[in-house]
């Protein structure tokens, strides 16, 4: 029942935010630290052969975390991530991983980011992840 509860708060929070028009930014806790570990899980088993156990990349496969990383997404919507993942994942399998799968790896790899999780998880709609901009940096710093 609390998670349900929990969900639904979630769901109405990104619902406000789309009405609203207004890019919310990952530093706001836009997953939670469960989705994160499902999400390390899922990367541990599927990426970490080409991307390296600590995403840090290897050969051709680039890093997913730290600054190039955070650059290069820098201003772009998660569900452009999510949906990287989730279509183009892994290279030897590509389009393989489900949505939910590719929202928790998203969410693990913001979390290896130091992007700090919040208090639901990440929902799966693509047009609510829209609504969450990837920051470089701590809007504000």
């Amino acid at each position: 029942m609390k998670v349900a509860f929990g969900i639904g708060v979630a769901v109405l929070a990104c619902g406000a935010a789309f009405a609203q028009g207004a890019p919310r930014s990952v530093w706001d806790g836009v997953y939670s630290a469960e989705q994160a570990a499902r999400g390390k899980t899922a990367y541990d088993g599927s990426c970490a052969k080409c991307h390296g156990e600590s995403l840090a990349g290897a050969e051709m496969a680039p890093a997913l975390s730290g600054a190039s990383f955070l650059d290069n997404w820098n201003g772009i919507p998660v569900a452009d991530l999510v949906e990287r993942i989730r279509t183009t994942m892994p290279a030897d399998n590509p389009g393989s991983l489900s949505r939910r799968a590719a929202t928790d790896i998203a969410a693990y790899i913001l979390s290896a980011n130091q992007v700090p999780a919040g208090s639901a998880d990440l929902p799966g709609d693509a047009q609510i992840q829209g609504m969450f901009r990837i920051d470089a940096r701590k809007p504000g710093q």
